[in-house]
């Protein structure tokens, strides 16, 4: 089904998925023309245009990934990625989100391959701690060059919380791991909580030469 990357839409799929993705597309870029029609509203507060400013970034990777665009490798800075996800998160989570405070790190990836690994990585963080409970997510530069992201949440533990859209998730983020050659590893004490590592920088694995070639991220760390 997939072509070119492991997040991208090929377009191979049956006349009825292609039915549904243009229809999808559609339904996004109406959305996009009522929210730009929303920004016009002078009597906004900047609170409400933030929201819509997220919304707007929101929308326009959805297009991306509906699109099929080409992935586009570039040098950004993951920490402010994180901080606007949590920001977005936030907005409906029922736990607590919590950004732990960092240093710059820059990447070279595909941004939307990123964002779509990590909102799925705090998603499930978010279910399992539950109404209650506390997700953190922290990045940090390793010694050797690498960015390492943390989700963690104080839930039952990995595993021995809600199932169902988690597991999908999971597989997605393993899926854009092996694709951009990042580590991912999974540390869960038997007295509960969860903590998820992507380690970006790894060394390369036997696929990796295919998968740039292809069109996945290429996992090198950006000059800061």
């Amino acid at each position: 089904m997939h072509r070119g990357s492991a997040w991208k839409w090929g377009r191979a799929e049956p006349p009825e998925v292609q039915g549904l993705l243009h229809d999808l597309g559609r339904g996004l870029a109406t959305l996009s023309y009522l929210r730009e029609g929303m920004d016009a509203e002078a009597s906004l507060s900047g609170s409400a245009r933030h929201r819509l400013r997220l919304m707007e970034r929101e929308l326009e990777r959805l297009v991306e990934l509906v699109d099929d665009r080409p992935a586009a490798s570039e040098v950004f800075d993951v920490g402010e990625l994180v901080a606007e996800l949590v920001s977005v998160t936030r907005l409906s989570a029922p736990a607590e989100v919590r950004l732990r405070p960092g240093e710059p790190c820059t990447l070279r990836t595909d941004r939307t391959a990123m964002w779509r690994m990590l909102a799925n990585l705090v998603e499930n963080a978010v279910r399992a701690a539950g109404a209650d409970g506390t997700v953190e997510v922290a990045v940090s530069r390793r010694a050797s060059g690498g960015v390492v992201v943390e989700v963690a949440d104080d839930g039952p533990g990995f595993g021995r919380g809600p199932s169902g859209k988690a597991s999908l998730g999971l597989a997605i983020v393993h899926d854009l791991a092996n694709a951009c050659a990042a580590r991912l590893r999974i540390d869960s004490p038997p007295g509960g909580g969860t903590r998820v590592v992507v380690v970006f920088g790894a060394r390369p694995g036997p696929s990796w030469r295919r998968r740039r070639r292809e069109g996945g991220c290429d996992g090198r760390s950006g000059a800061r």
